[in-house]
């Protein structure tokens, strides 16, 4: 804690100015009297500051034994702090070196954290990673050591991700802590700010938001104090955001402005703190910034209802390329789809101001957005760089998240009605069996089903195929049939008879994914030593091997340099920025050895290089519906790499459809 640093400093250097201890610290002459004087009810009893006239601070020790106590249950604490892995390290690098306002030298860094300057020297190009995410970087000077340069709007988004990240333990400036899903004030840990301080800035949000009928989603919620307890511990040491001119005018001029102001005002009453109009401004982005048109809890339905959200000419701008680029892509036509671009608008209107302002909205749902629905996710992925071009960043995969959904929502509304099948059902042991399946089948799948005609297994080369679609038979045929077939048991359980109404929905799977892998484009025991070599091969081969596509390469490249392909589980699916073939085919490479295919380090060794068909559209989605269950079966994948066979593919891939 810092007043324990007060009282060192102060027992190491007797008569230590109020300038002097103020640099040592970091921090202003006002914030050093506050720690004095937090300092001196800490030790009552055992000591006293005192700052003499003319003179500096002096420490009073009036029992020893309990000051050598104190000591000693410090240490004991501070040693259970130092953060152990190279992760906790990373967090605590961040948190530290951001908040400071001095220089530190990397020798005083190890000693902190007990490691060696070559382990801390790695973890420092790790934590220059993160801070380049902010816009911030790591200043050097030789004989001073280092220190973080950067805006203070992005030193504060920067803390504010790293603590609602959960990483700890955290150094002793850090703020708050990992909120957890109770809703009371203790996900917040403070160990900057006092509780009983946080508390009453959560009181005073709440009651303002509550009398205002201002709702936002209790994810935000948490978000919004935890930005706000930030704010006011870089305030208490000086730092203040810079808004001014004809920034902090259009702020001040917005509903969320005065609403931001009523909630200073709470503050500064229960707290005795003055917040300037740049800081209120600072708490107005954060309201501006607080809808998501896709999270179902009651609250955000009641911001989904807002009558007084504009929507923009820019806005519509952005959604009309997204579309554009869907088209483009995968050759979905939504352009026309009013109620696909309402809910892109109105989810972007807010997803804006968190992208200028480099905010972060977190997606509970987003583990299952990137399994289930994962067209969805890939035409999200696609128009990543969409927003970058409008807004100057990348959103995250949260925020991609639900983007994500919008998509979903189409596709499932796209896919409307679906038309009628005539179906032959066929059994061994008569017309009788026979007819008796097919009315179980009108029952169970009148919804999908026209005409139904049954026989039994003799009779079926006598049948005419022109007008049947599939046949359904509880044996296996003694002859070739042009149409699909799909053999049931004739009490088929819910199991079975849901995988029966998939099969109508969507036709047969095996068929429409097999059809697009051959083994002329399977490359096994791959020994490439980068992403770039991967991708090179696997482009060159598929325009040799097919000959109806050219210039791959640079459009797959593109591609991934506005969002890499990698799911996260050992798998990249690249593909073309644009539609370049006449049916949808797949390349496959598997790697000996894995590739690193993403800033984040994610590593790859099975890539589905994937070309869709200009005609894209319902057979693109069907064809995404059936590989993703395959995508996302860990052990498929791990004995597909493991065997590396085309067989193997096959087998798999067939076993997945069934």
């Amino acid at each position: 804690m810092r007043w324990e640093r007060v009282i060192k400093l102060i027992e190491e250097r007797p008569g230590i100015a109020p300038a002097d201890l103020a640099a040592c610290l970091g921090v202003s002459g006002r914030t050093v009297r506050s720690d004095v004087q937090r300092a001196n009810e800490r030790l009552t009893g055992i000591a006293h500051i005192e700052h003499r006239r003319g003179g500096g601070y002096t420490l009073t020790v009036e029992d020893g034994d309990r000051l050598a106590a104190l000591w000693a249950s410090s240490h004991a604490r501070n040693a259970k702090t130092v953060p152990s892995s190279p992760r906790e390290r990373i967090s605590y690098l961040v948190n530290d070196l951001v908040q400071r306002t001095t220089w530190v030298t990397l020798d005083e860094l190890a000693s902190t954290l007990f490691v060696s300057r070559g382990s801390l020297s790695a973890d420092i190009q790790r934590v220059e990673e993160i801070l380049d995410r902010f816009d911030l970087s790591i200043e050097r000077r030789p004989r001073y050591g280092m220190r973080v340069v950067g805006s203070e709007l992005n030193k504060r988004f920067c803390l504010a991700a790293s603590v609602m990240d959960g990483e700890l333990p955290m150094p002793e400036r850090a703020v708050v802590g990992a909120q957890d899903s109770k809703g009371d004030v203790s996900w917040l840990r403070a160990l900057g700010v006092r509780r009983e301080a946080l508390e009453r800035v959560e009181q005073s949000v709440k009651k303002v938001l509550d009398a205002a009928d201002f709702h936002i989603n209790v994810l935000v919620y948490h978000n919004l104090i935890t930005h706000i307890a930030i704010a006011l511990l870089r305030i208490e040491g000086g730092s203040y955001v810079p808004f001014e001119g004809e920034t902090l005018a259009n702020i001040i001029s917005t509903r969320e402005f005065q609403i931001a102001r009523e909630i200073a005002e709470e503050i500064e009453s229960r707290l005795e703190i003055e917040l300037p109009d740049a800081e209120i401004a600072y708490i107005a982005i954060h309201l501006a910034g607080k809808q998501t048109a896709f999270l179902s809890d009651q609250a955000n339905k009641d911001v989904e209802d807002t009558g007084g959200l504009v929507i923009s000419d820019e806005i519509w701008s952005v959604v009309t390329e997204i579309l554009d680029r869907i088209w483009d892509v995968f050759r979905f036509d939504f352009r026309s789809d009013l109620e696909l671009r309402m809910n892109l608008a109105r989810h972007i209107v807010p997803l804006s101001v968190r992208l200028r302002y480099h905010m972060d909205l977190k997606n509970p749902l987003l583990a299952d957005i990137t399994t289930r629905y994962l067209l969805a996710w890939s035409m999200a992925l696609e128009v990543s760089d969409v927003f970058k071009g409008a807004y100057g960043t990348v959103p995250s995969h949260d925020e991609m998240g639900y983007i994500a959904l919008a998509f979903a929502l189409a596709l499932e509304r796209s896919r409307g009605a679906v038309p009628r099948k005539n179906l032959l059902v066929v059994c061994a042991s008569g017309a009788g069996s026979a007819r008796l399946l097919e009315h179980r089948c009108r029952r169970e799948f009148g919804e999908f089903i026209d005409t139904v005609i049954s026989c039994d297994v003799m009779h079926v080369a006598d049948m005419d195929f022109t007008d049947i679609d599939y046949v359904f038979t509880t044996v296996p045929l003694p002859v070739s049939v042009p149409v699909p077939v799909r053999q049931v048991t004739f009490f088929f359980d819910s199991a079975e008879g849901e995988r029966m109404r998939y099969f109508l929905r969507n036709g047969p799977s095996d068929d429409r994914v097999l059809g697009a892998f051959s083994p002329t484009l399977f490359f096994p025991h791959l020994t490439c030593a980068s992403k770039h070599e991967v991708l090179g091969f696997l482009c060159e081969r598929a325009e040799a091997v097919r000959g109806d596509v050219s210039g791959l390469l640079p459009l797959v490249l593109k591609r991934e340099e506005a969002a890499p392909t990698s799911y996260g589980n050992g798998v990249a699916m690249p593909h073309p920025l644009e539609a370049v073939s006449d049916d949808t085919f797949v390349t496959v490479g598997l790697l000996d050895e894995p590739v690193v295919w993403d800033e984040r380090g994610t590593e790859v060794r099975a890539v589905f290089l994937i070309s869709f068909s200009r005609s894209g559209g319902a057979e693109l989605d069907a064809f995404f519906n059936s590989l993703a269950d395959f995508f996302v079966d860990d052990a498929a994948l791990a004995k597909l790499v493991d065997e590396q066979r085309w067989e193997t593919l096959v087998d798999l891939l067939t076993q997945l459809n069934e």
